[in-house]
């Protein structure tokens, strides 16, 4: 069963931006494969699936979530210390993004296969022993004397 015709545009800009990270192998055969393409960079090879999306991520949770048959496709593909698999997504205003499809986890990265780090927030944590990372007494937890 298939949903809808072959993004054959996103295709075609996808092997364009392939091309920019190294050698790029089309993949010909049957319609259902695991991956469209195959990009062979200095050190690795990365396997590579494209869709075209209604819509752009916040989170790649949001990826998975909704092809989330096509990801469990790619994920069958080896991975290895020397292959990667990766999931490309056009949204209709041809905005582009990059999901790497780890053992564990979805993670998004940028178009040359780059981790993007998320912003992190400091936050003042507290321990169960009632001090908080500052070594602070946590004025919440009781004195010594119970009180």
């Amino acid at each position: 069963m298939t949903r809808g015709r072959r993004p054959l545009r996103a295709l075609t800009e996808a092997m364009e931006i392939a091309g920019r990270r190294g050698s790029v192998e089309n993949v010909t055969g049957r319609r259902g494969r695991a991956f469209d393409f195959i990009i062979i960079e200095n050190f690795r090879v990365v396997f590579v699936k494209v869709k075209r999306s209604q819509t752009s991520f916040t989170y790649p949770r949001e990826a998975l979530f909704k092809y989330e048959r096509e990801i469990a496709s790619l994920h069958r593909v080896a991975l290895t210390q020397a292959t990667a698999r990766e999931f490309w997504v056009r949204s209709p205003a041809g905005e582009w993004q990059y999901f790497l499809i780890r053992h564990d986890s979805v993670i998004e990265v940028q178009a040359d296969g780059m981790y993007i780090p998320r912003e992190a927030l400091p936050i003042e944590t507290v321990d169960l022993s009632g001090t908080s990372s500052d070594k602070t007494k946590d004025p919440v937890s009781p004195s010594e004397n119970g009180e």
